[in-house]
């Protein structure tokens, strides 16, 4: 079959088109203020050898913090890796998960993978140290990231872990220390 250059001069100019348009919506879906984080993300990561969450970015720039707006910003950082070597190397969840999310699915890692039961949302709240609310909010947003899925089989506890999370060697998208500078910035490393 031959392919006939006039086709190819056509289609060629569409498909960029098709492409800027869809890294514009990607843009789009940002607002000021979460671009103000991002942009503060961008700056920030590699110094001190940080790791600086989306929270601790939010807080930084004084953006109110809020699950909805985080998971926004972590869905867009996600979705964009060519923004930081951070995000290749450390993961998205590293940096979009608050601490008592990443405790929330380090015990889950840990159950599944030891063949444990997993723990009940009392359980978890006794393990991390926070309120059984606080526990519900963080499978929210661990299922919302796709972290967790829902389980409904008999005896479960109503959720478990994605696979690939439960073999992940090493989860260090789960482990985290927060440093805080007598200047005030604060940051987290791994």
């Amino acid at each position: 079959m031959k392919t006939k250059p006039w086709l190819l001069l056509t289609v060629l100019p569409l498909l960029l088109f098709v492409n800027s348009a869809s890294a514009a919506n990607d843009q789009a879906q940002l607002n000021a203020q979460d671009q103000k984080v991002i942009d503060y993300l961008v700056k920030d990561w590699g110094e001190d050898y940080s790791v600086t969450s989306v929270d601790i970015a939010m807080n930084a720039v004084k953006v109110a913090p809020s699950d909805e707006t985080r998971f926004r910003i972590g869905n867009y950082i996600k979705a964009h890796p060519e923004l930081h070597e951070v995000i290749r190397r450390w993961g998205w969840v590293t940096l979009v998960l608050i601490p008592d999310e990443k405790l929330i699915a380090r015990a889950l890692i840990n159950a599944e993978r030891d063949s444990k039961p997993l723990p009940s949302v009392s359980e978890l709240a006794k393990a991390v140290g926070i309120k059984e609310p606080d526990v519900k909010r963080g499978l929210a947003m661990l299922e919302r990231y796709e972290i967790l899925q829902k389980d409904d089989k008999p005896g479960s506890q109503g959720f478990t872990m994605v696979p690939r999370y439960i073999k992940w060697e090493p989860r260090l998208d789960f482990v985290f220390h927060k440093i805080s500078l007598d200047n005030g910035r604060q940051f987290n490393v791994n």
